[in-house]
C-alpha cells in the first residue's frame, strides 16, 4: 500500500479512536454517506459523522480505467422505519473488482455470518469467543452502536489492530460488481426488539453457574437441603466455575406479595434469608434468590385501589396465576411495595434475582387492561418497565438479575438474562434465540437437571449427564443445574458437570437464529394474546429438534483454534459423518484433529475428517488446530473448550513448548501435546514439579494432580 494511503488510513483510526471515546450518543437511525474519490480510487462509509470505512478498489485488467467504476447507493425503508442501505460498486462488463480495507467500530464490535450456503451445506451453531477470522463471516456488526455493515460479494473479514475503545478489521470483497449492506439500528430496528439500546446497558459477560433448587425439590425446599448442597457445590464444584446457590419458591412466608412475605421466611427456613446468603457466601459462594411479581394479599389490594391495575368498576383487576398487578406507573406503589424488599435483598448480600410470573403481569394484566393505562396516558410497556426498572436501581448493576418466563423483549434492558421457554431443561430453545445470546441477554434454558427423574416411577434416566450441560456451554448460556444433593455426591456423574464450567463468554458467531420461526414471529408483530400457562408465539419451544453440530472459534493472543462438539438428541444412532474443514469457514491447510472425551488424536488431515457414530444422547467434542511444524498443544482436559478455559499464554522457543494454564484442585490435569516426527520429549514440569509424561506414537500426555486451585506454569524440553 502506498505510503499515502497508509497516512491515511492512520489518521482515520485516530480520528476514530478520539470520536469514539468521548461520551456515548445515541445513533441516528439514518443511512451512511458513501463516497468515492474524484481522481484517487478511494472507497469511504460514514455514518453519524464518522468514518467505519476506508479503502481503495480497482479493477482486475489493468487496462481498464478505475474512473470507469461506479457508486450506486439505494436505500429501502420498512414498515418499522428499518433502513436497508444497499451499496454497490459496478464497473463496465466482465470487469472483476477488488475493494480493500479497514474498518472501524467499537470495542463491542464482532464479525459474524449472515445466512449463506455455507449454512446449506453444513448445518451448524456457530459462536466465537474473542474475534474470529472465520471464512464465513461476512459481516460485522457493532453492538455498542447497533449497526451491521454485510458484504454480499465474495468477502474475507480479518481482525486488526484496536484503540482503548475501537476496534478495526481488514476487509476484503472481490466480484463483478461489490454490493455492501449497511443497516442501522439493526437489532432495535430490523430484529423488532424496540427497547433494545445497547449504549445504555452493557451485557453480562460472568458466566452464570450454579444451582437452582426449583426442580429438584419445587415448593418442598427447605433451608437444610439448601446448606447440603451449598457444602457439596463448595467442596466439589466451586473451583469449577459454579458459584450462585439459587433458592426458589417455597422459603416465602406467604404469597401476598408485600415486602413482609419475601422477606420473613417460613417454617422451612428457620434462620432467615440473612443468615442463609451469609452461610452461602461464606462458602465460597454467590447467594441467589427467586422473587415474582404476583400479588394475593386481596384485603391489601381492595384497600390501595389506586396501586393496582383497575378493573372498569375501578376495583383492582384480578387475571390468572398473578391475582393483582400491582402498577408500575404509580410511584407510591412502588416506593411502599417493591423497592423495600429488593433494598433489603441486596443489603442482605443476595448476588443474583431471578423475577418471575413476569409475563403473568404483561399479559394477563396489564394487556388486557390497556384502556385503564390509556385513561391514564399511560403507555402499559413503560408501566411494566417502570417496576423492573425499580428492581434494577435497588440492586444495582453488580446483581444479575433473570426475567421469568418466556421471551419478554419488555424486560431488555433491564434483565440481564430471560428463561426463554416454560418449565423445565429445554435444550432446542438455545438454538431459537441464538443471535441474541450476549448481544440482548444471556440467553436461560432453565435449570439443567443432569439427572432427570422419572416422577412416575421415582427412578433417575441415565445418559444425559454430560449432554445437557456440554449443550449449554457450547451456546454460551446461562447453567443453573437443579439435581437433588445425591446426585452430585455420586462423582460418576459430574464429569460433564466439571468439563462444561465456567460459561467462556462468546457472541454469536451467524447473525441469524439457527431456527428462525420465533424470532420471524417477533419480526412480523406477532405477540401472546393471551396469559396463563401456555406459551405463546415468540416463547421459545422446549421440546423439538436439536441441532446436532454447535461450534466454538476460539481466539487467543497465542493461538486460534476450533471447537466442534457432535451431539444426538434423538432416540436412534447417528451414522459416521464427514466433516469438511472448508464448510466450518477454515482456510485451506492441514489440521490436527483431537476429539475431547475418548482423549484420542484423530491425526492430520488436509481437507475432512470423519466424525463417529454416535448413540443416543451421545457426543463427541473435537479440537480442530492448524497443524505446526514443531511440538504444539492439541488439547487439554480442564474444559470442553479443550484450552479456552484454562491456558493462559503458549509460547515456542529454542526446543521448549512452555506457558502457564488455570488448574483446579485434585483435579487431573493433562496436556496432549502432538509430536512430528523428530521431536521426543526430555522432560516436563508443572509447578515446577516433575510431570507424568506418557507417548503414545505422536502423541504425549503430561499430567499432573494439582495441589491447589489456581495458575501454574509449566514447560516441557524436546
Amino acid at each position: 500500500m502506498p505510503s499515502e494511503s497508509r497516512l491515511c488510513l492512520s489518521l482515520v483510526f485516530l480520528s476514530a479512536v478520539v470520536t469514539m471515546s468521548s461520551a456515548i450518543q445515541p445513533p441516528s437511525n439514518s443511512g451512511a454517506v458513501v463516497k468515492i474519490g474524484k481522481d484517487r480510487p478511494t472507497f469511504e462509509v460514514a455514518y453519524d459523522d464518522k468514518t467505519i470505512f476506508s479503502g481503495r478498489f480497482s479493477a482486475e485488467n489493468s487496462a481498464q480505467p478505475w474512473n470507469q467504476i461506479r457508486l450506486q447507493v439505494k436505500s429501502d425503508m420498512g414498515s418499522r422505519g428499518e433502513i436497508t442501505q444497499h451499496i454497490l460498486l459496478q464497473g463496465p462488463a466482465k470487469t472483476p473488482l477488488k475493494l480493500e480495507g479497514t474498518l472501524f467500530a467499537s470495542d463491542e464490535a464482532f464479525p459474524a455470518e449472515t445466512y449463506s450456503a455455507a449454512q446449506d451445506r453444513f448445518k451448524l451453531v456457530r459462536n466465537s469467543v474473542g474475534l474470529s477470522a472465520n471464512l464465513r463471516n461476512n459481516a460485522v456488526y457493532d453492538r455498542k452502536f447497533d449497526w451491521m455493515l454485510e458484504g454480499l460479494s465474495n468477502s474475507e473479514i480479518r481482525p486488526s489492530s484496536g484503540g482503548p475503545s475501537i476496534r478495526s478489521f481488514k476487509w476484503k470483497s472481490s466480484g463483478q460488481g461489490i454490493e455492501l449492506v449497511f443497516r442501522p439500528r439493526y437489532y432495535q430496528l430490523h430484529k423488532n426488539i424496540a427497547y433494545f439500546k445497547p449504549w445504555e446497558h452493557p451485557v453480562w459477560a460472568g458466566s452464570v453457574t450454579g444451582w437452582c433448587s426449583w426442580w429438584a425439590y419445587m415448593t418442598d425446599v427447605r433451608e437444610k437441603d439448601v446448606e447440603r448442597v451449598s457444602q457439596i457445590f463448595a467442596d466439589k464444584l466451586r473451583d469449577f466455575g459454579y458459584s450462585y446457590i439459587q433458592i426458589d419458591d417455597g422459603y416465602q412466608s406467604s404469597g401476598g406479595g408485600l415486602p413482609k412475605d419475601w422477606l420473613h421466611t417460613n417454617d422451612h427456613f428457620p434462620s432467615g434469608l440473612e443468615h442463609l446468603s451469609k452461610s452461602i457466601s461464606e462458602k465460597g459462594l454467590d447467594p441467589a434468590l427467586w422473587v415474582n411479581v404476583h400479588f394475593g394479599d386481596q384485603k391489601f389490594a381492595f384497600s390501595h385501589p389506586d396501586w393496582f391495575v383497575q378493573d372498569r368498576n375501578g376495583q383492582p383487576y384480578k387475571g390468572p396465576w398473578i391475582e393483582y398487578g400491582l402498577d408500575g406507573s404509580v410511584k407510591q406503589a412502588i416506593d411502599e411495595v417493591v423497592r423495600p424488599t429488593y433494598r433489603a435483598l441486596h443489603k442482605m448480600g443476595w448476588k443474583y434475582v431471578k423475577v418471575d410470573t413476569l409475563r403473568h403481569l404483561l399479559y394477563d394484566i396489564t394487556y388486557p387492561r390497556r384502556e385503564y393505562f390509556a385513561s391514564k396516558g399511560v403507555v402499559p410497556e413503560e408501566a411494566f418497565r417502570d417496576y423492573l426498572r425499580a428492581i434494577r436501581q435497588e440492586i444495582g448493576t453488580e446483581t444479575y438479575m433473570l426475567a421469568c418466563w418466556g421471551v419478554l423483549p419488555e424486560a431488555v434492558g433491564l434483565a440481564d438474562g430471560c428463561r426463554l421457554g416454560g418449565d423445565g431443561f429445554g435444550p432446542s430453545t438455545l438454538q431459537q434465540y441464538t443471535s441474541w445470546n450476549n448481544v440482548v441477554w444471556r440467553n436461560d434454558p432453565d435449570h439443567c437437571d443432569v439427572k432427570p427423574l422419572d416422577r412416575a416411577t421415582g427412578k433417575y434416566i441415565d445418559g444425559e449427564e454430560r449432554i445437557r450441560p456440554v449443550l449449554v456451554s457450547m451456546a454460551g448460556g446461562q447453567l443453573l443445574l437443579s439435581d437433588k444433593p445425591e446426585v452430585y455426591e455420586d462423582d460418576r456423574n459430574l464429569e460433564g458437570v466439571k468439563r462444561s464450567s465456567p460459561i467462556l463468554f462468546t457472541v454469536p458467531g451467524q447473525l441469524y437464529d439457527y431456527d428462525p420461526i420465533k424470532t420471524d414471529h417477533l419480526k412480523a408483530g406477532l405477540r401472546n394474546d393471551h396469559g396463563g400457562a401456555d406459551s405463546g408465539p415468540i416463547d421459545a419451544d422446549q421440546r423439538g429438534e436439536v441441532c446436532p453440530w454447535w461450534m466454538l472459534d476460539i481466539n487467543r493472543p497465542f493461538e486460534s483454534w476450533t471447537v466442534l462438539t457432535h451431539m444426538n438428541w434423538e432416540k436412534a444412532p447417528l451414522p459416521q459423518a464427514v466433516v469438511k474443514f472448508r464448510d466450518l469457514g477454515l482456510p485451506p491447510a492441514q489440521y490436527a484433529v483431537f476429539e475431547f472425551w475418548s482423549k484420542k488424536y484423530l491425526g492430520d488431515f488436509n481437507d475432512a475428517f470423519t466424525a463417529s457414530s454416535l448413540d443416543p444422547k451421545d457426543l463427541s467434542t473435537y479440537a480442530i488446530r492448524r497443524v505446526l511444524d514443531r511440538p504444539q498443544v492439541l488439547s487439554t482436559s480442564r474444559h470442553v473448550s479443550q484450552g479456552g478455559v484454562d491456558l493462559v499464554n503458549v509460547v515456542w522457543k529454542g526446543n521448549v513448548l512452555s506457558g502457564s494454564s488455570n488448574v483446579v484442585r485434585h483435579d487431573p490435569y493433562s496436556i496432549y501435546v502432538r509430536l512430528p516426527d523428530g521431536y521426543q520429549v526430555k522432560s516436563a514440569t508443572i509447578g515446577g514439579t516433575p510431570a507424568e509424561i506418557r507417548v503414545d506414537e505422536r502423541l504425549a500426555e503430561i499430567k499432573v494432580v494439582p495441589e491447589k486451585t489456581g495458575p501454574v506454569g509449566w514447560k516441557i524440553a524436546f
